[in-house]
């Protein structure tokens, strides 16, 4: 029986209209995924059927626009090129693919296109010459086809985007792409101008979301059908997207010396909301799935949106997921990976409050000058005409933060008085609960007012660890941007980019426990300590804000009100560059080594005694040591 079959396959196949087979039709039929691929060989829809209506919306022809909000490794990117593979078999034409930079798009082409073009017999004769093994005409970013051609371009490079007709345009990780083409605009709007010569055009758009409120596969995906990959509950029969929320899992949740956060799952079950009936990871994949449409009537404008996290790839584990998850937690850089990279899903910045008060009633007492569980001390100093204001940060793995003073000196930039008093603040020793005793391991002084002063007295106390530093506007710029030499300064400045730092600090404000959570105290007997209510109306003084210009939308922060002072929030942003410049790329190792070093250190003999410095010009409003 099993030859006859086979043999009525072949011959349905040779019956059927090659032209007009589905994308994911033709890909079950030709495509070959290359020997370095999870599963080489023949390609099989089946293994990943969430991918199949995706793919069949680029051949339906009620449809222009596919929008994909998905987790990594669902195979994304096998789609998009089985598109392209489809249409330059069987419908050639111009096609377009666009990747987040132009260096991603060259990566893309030599990497992932070209081994398909290899290694699927149909494709490779179309776009090579039978005899030579490379036809001259082809280069990196552009690939001629009998009768078509594939361009790819970077969604940072304008020239590329608005020239030649195309009829499939194809953009890959959108929530990665500039909010402009250099001076062009948005360069899906601007590539997408060059679809409109055909009546049957397509746009597709790829990506795992970002931020959300920042994120363009959100909207993308509002505004299409909204279709949810769903699994059948194996008991009530109903139909359920798979929550991160609803999986219930056992695991053992240790640390390091170091405080490094480690976790072990033994078993992940899901519980559906409905009956409250749990299944394991195997049953639900073997459940009936498929999509349901939340806007359905969005068909009628010719838009299909997709959205599917990771609990249904079948190269992704749930004990994986969720124990990524669980280590994640109560870290808001880590966490935002997760949710993006393995949920789907956008990730929902906190910390964002109408008042100080719940700052206040979060302050802690602590048992000494500095709590036993921190490691590090950093400190940041903002420069103001009449003043400098710095605050004092304790660090523990994990960057789990106290603070530990905030003050201010009085005194103009250009005094030397004023330095010195500074001096008597980051100069003195710090005593941990234990008796052992801290120095303030390094300091960022803001350098974009009273620059030449700021780098005079950086220069003179680099020993000290002391380095001046300069913010740099603007979503998308990391914390830690760029170190530079100014002309005969004599210092090496870092330039931050503190929009990044400020989203750190706002997700983190959010937190009450786990990595990355912001401790404050009280004032008490040890210090004066500065954390009051001005402070917290400054720390929580502005918010994130969308603005549009020429047509483009930026996401940028403002203060809530002209008269707010923003200065906590900035040695707050500071601060944290100021932890990260010191662990480098290895925390594990740096905490390890941090925590050894602090077991070897002795205990100072000497007494407190309560003291103001003052000087004609300048005046350290807190307790200090003799």
């Amino acid at each position: 029986m099993k030859p006859i079959k086979t043999l009525k396959r072949i011959l349905a196949k040779a019956v059927r209209p090659i032209r007009k087979l589905s994308v994911s039709q033709w890909a079950d039929s030709f495509r070959q995924l290359p020997a370095d691929a999870a599963e080489p060989g023949q390609w099989r829809t089946s293994r990943v059927p969430y991918m199949r209506e995706v793919m069949d919306a680029f051949t339906d022809e009620r449809i222009h626009r596919v929008a994909v909000k998905a987790a990594a490794q669902v195979s994304k990117s096998e789609c998009l090129l089985n598109i392209v593979g489809r249409f330059a078999h069987l419908d050639p034409c111009s096609i377009m693919i666009i990747q987040p930079t132009l260096e991603m798009a060259q990566d893309f082409s030599k990497v992932r296109l070209s081994k398909m073009i290899q290694d699927t017999k149909v494709l490779t004769p179309l776009f090579y010459d039978k005899v030579k093994t490379r036809d001259a005409t082809q280069t990196i970013l552009s690939k001629f086809f009998t009768g078509g051609r594939v361009v790819l371009n970077g969604a940072n490079s304008p020239a590329g985007l608005a020239s030649r007709p195309i009829r499939i345009l194809l953009c890959d990780e959108v929530d990665r792409f500039p909010p402009s083409a250099g001076n062009e605009g948005d360069p899906v709007d601007l590539a997408a101008k060059r679809t409109t010569t055909f009546w049957n055009y397509k746009i597709g758009l790829f990506s795992t979301p970002t931020a959300e409120g920042a994120s363009r596969i959100d909207v993308e995906y509002q505004l299409g059908t909204q279709e949810e990959w769903r699994h059948q509950c194996p008991n009530c029969g109903e139909f359920h997207s798979l929550d991160y929320r609803q999986m219930q899992v056992d695991f053992k949740q240790t640390r390091d010396e170091a405080g490094n956060k480690s976790v072990v799952v033994s078993s992940v079950k899901w519980r559906c909301p409905d009956c409250g009936f749990e299944f394991t990871e195997t049953e639900m994949k073997n459940a009936p799935q498929h999509y349901e449409a939340q806007n359905p009537d969005a068909i009628k404008n010719g838009i299909r949106s997709f959205w599917l996290n990771g609990f249904s790839s079948p190269w992704l584990s749930w004990n994986d997921i969720m124990r990524e998850w669980l280590e994640a937690r109560g870290n808001a850089s880590r966490e935002s990976v997760v949710c993006n990279t393995r949920f789907g899903l956008s990730y929902k910045m906190t910390g964002f409050y109408d008042d100080e008060n719940v700052f206040l009633e979060r302050r802690e007492d602590y048992d000494a000058e500095i709590p036993l569980p921190v490691l590090l001390l950093t400190a940041s100093v903002d420069v103001q005409a009449n003043r400098l204001e710095y605050e004092i940060a304790g660090w523990c793995a994990g960057e789990e933060r106290y603070g530990i003073l905030k003050g201010i000196v009085r005194g103009e930039p250009n005094q030397l008085a004023t330095w010195q008093a500074l001096d008597e603040v980051l100069d003195r020793i710090y005593l941990r609960s234990d008796g052992v005793p801290m120095k303030i391991a390094r300091t960022f002084v803001d350098s974009g007012f009273a620059t030449a002063a700021v780098y005079d007295y950086c220069r003179s106390r680099m020993n000290k660890g002391r380095f001046p530093i300069k913010g740099k506007a603007g979503m998308g710029i990391p914390l830690l941007y760029q170190y530079s030499n100014p002309k005969n300064s004599g210092v090496l400045l870092t330039l931050l980019g503190v929009d990044d730092g400020k989203n750190e600090i706002m997700s983190r404000l959010g937190m009450t426990e786990g990595e990355g959570l912001m401790h404050f105290p009280r004032d008490d007997n040890f210090l004066q300590r500065g954390y009051d209510a001005i402070y917290f109306k400054g720390l929580i003084s502005e918010q994130k804000v969308s603005r549009r210009v020429n047509g483009v939308v930026y996401e940028v922060w403002q203060t809530v009100s002209e008269h707010e002072r923003n200065e906590p929030l900035d040695l707050a942003v500071y601060n944290l560059a100021c932890l990260k410049s010191c662990v480098g790329n290895n925390p594990q190792a740096f905490w390890k080594n941090r925590a050894a070093l602090l077991k070897n250190e002795t205990v100072p003999k000497r007494e407190r005694k309560k003291k103001s410095v003052s000087t004609k010009k300048s005046f350290v409003e807190t307790d200090i040591w003799s």
